[in-house]
């Protein structure tokens, strides 16, 4: 008789735009390595679709206990969702409402839907198992990455150290990743100027004249990390445009102390 295997191997970064799914998504990755895991999928995915097809194509399937996936959208997941764990994240949505202004080059009515999107997510995830999902802060990940870490690790099953903790934490600071995003860039712009062949696993098109570089490693993308610090909100909005975030907000702010 053939042993069926159906423990957990799948981690999904499932969280609206502009709340730290890219730090979760790539701490992930690294607490799993340090166990001597196979992290999976190697090469990172650009698409959502790309993601969800791996999922119903490989991990669901996959009979290797050694084995592990790590999957990031900006989807709403269904519960109970086959050997899988969700990780979601919390941010006050007025920051959120900055950040994807700034990133996506948008108006404050877009933006505004962005925040509101975090809304939907937290309502529908808080009635989910806890034992399958978490909510992690972003505010957190920004001021106590190495006690998030922790909690992570815990959450997924893998136990590190505090010192392991430490050193993931200092390779995806901003600083870090930063630094890693305009050397792509700066590989990329410089191709192009020498009409040179681009690898097109390492670049975004949004339209033929506005890209991104796409680091396949971690899928950080140009401009994925924002000067923003919590709180920016506030000295980056026109006085009724606070006004209607406030009041937008306001339960979610009560609820969360922000």
């Amino acid at each position: 008789m053939i042993k069926i295997i159906m423990s957990i191997n799948s981690f999904w970064i499932s969280t609206t735009p502009r709340t730290g799914s890219m730090w979760l998504y790539n701490v992930t990755r690294e607490i799993l390595k340090l166990s001597k895991i196979n992290v999976l999928p190697i090469k990172i995915p650009k698409s959502d679709q790309q993601f969800f097809e791996i999922f119903e194509k490989q991990s669901l399937i996959d009979q290797n206990d050694s084995n592990k996936y790590v999957f990031k959208i900006h989807h709403i997941l269904k519960s109970n969702l086959p050997r899988s764990k969700i990780l979601t994240t919390i941010r006050d949505p007025r920051d959120i409402c900055i950040s994807f202004k700034e990133f996506m080059k948008t108006d404050f009515d877009t933006a505004l839907k962005a925040g509101k999107s975090l809304l939907k997510y937290e309502k529908i995830y808080k009635t989910y198992n806890k034992d399958y999902l978490r909510f992690f802060r972003y505010e957190n990940i920004e001021n106590k990455p190495i006690e998030t870490i922790l909690e992570i690790a815990n959450f997924i099953g893998y136990k590190i150290n505090y010192k392991d903790a430490e050193e993931i934490s200092l390779k995806y600071n901003k600083k870090k990743v930063k630094t890693l995003i305009k050397r792509n860039d700066e590989n990329l712009l410089s191709k192009i100027k020498n009409k040179e062949e681009i690898d097109k696993s390492s670049i975004v098109y949004f339209s033929k004249d506005n890209y991104r570089s796409f680091d396949t490693n971690t899928g950080f993308q140009t401009n994925h990390i924002s000067n923003r610090n919590s709180g920016d909100w506030e000295k980056s909005f026109s006085s009724k445009e606070k006004e209607i975030l406030n009041f937008e907000f306001e339960n979610f702010i009560s609820e969360y102390k922000f």
